[in-house]
């Protein structure tokens, strides 16, 4: 079995524009996320997939010429479907991949490993990062998810368990991506539901969750 480690970045983010290369804690998102696919060490390949000149340029300074695809525009400019976003991952030998977030800061290459290491001697289809919460969860018809006896509704550290997909991470198989369109069956351990720290799960879509990410970081990490 072969297994590599991606990430990819682009441009052309809506909600907060920019946001790979905003200076962030002395250095910019991209950079931390660059940075830490070098430092990965259980993989038999890493890669980082990018399309602007800028994001280029800062591959350039970590990784090796093999490690770094150029991402066609389509690629780059899509939010679906996946086998577009990825359609580069066609021509790359491989049967697992562990896509990683590049606005995960605060995502150790030490919990990567770990979690890769974890997945090759689980021998599971797919594996994807959450955290677990305990409290009480409404739908968008404000209807209970969980704990739905109000007798129950007492002490939230009680509540039945819900887990939180984080997107910090997720692995899956090259064949099922292409064949499918999809990372995952969505049935028991398909995705195996991988818990990581809450810290780590931190992700960056807007500008308030950056404040959030670059203030955590600067506490703990720099």
């Amino acid at each position: 079995m072969k297994y590599i480690a991606l990430g990819n970045g682009r441009l052309s983010s809506t909600r907060l524009k920019n946001k790979l290369l905003l200076p962030y804690a002395e250095t910019s998102l991209a950079e931390i996320a660059i940075k830490k696919i070098s430092n990965l060490k259980n993989f038999d390949n890493i890669y980082y997939a990018v399309n602007d000149n800028q994001l280029i340029d800062l591959c350039k300074k970590y990784l090796s010429n093999s490690s770094i695809i150029i991402r066609d525009k389509h690629s780059s400019n899509a939010n679906s479907p996946i086998t577009l976003i990825h359609n580069y991952l066609k021509d790359i030998d491989f049967n697992y991949c562990m896509w990683i977030n590049s606005c995960h800061a605060l995502l150790k290459p030490e919990t990567i490993d770990t979690a890769i290491d974890f997945f090759k001697k689980n021998n599971f289809n797919a594996m994807t990062a959450v955290i677990k919460k305990k409290t009480w969860y409404y739908d968008d018809n404000k209807l209970p998810i969980n704990d739905k006896d109000p007798r129950k509704q007492i002490l939230t550290q009680d509540s039945s368990v819900v887990y939180e997909v984080v997107h910090a991470f997720h692995i899956f198989n090259k064949n099922h991506l292409f064949t499918t369109d999809t990372y995952w069956n969505n049935k028991l351990n398909d995705p195996y539901l991988y818990e990581i720290d809450p810290i780590e799960s931190l992700d960056v879509d807007t500008l308030n969750e950056f404040t959030i990410s670059e203030t955590v970081y600067k506490k703990l990490i720099k």
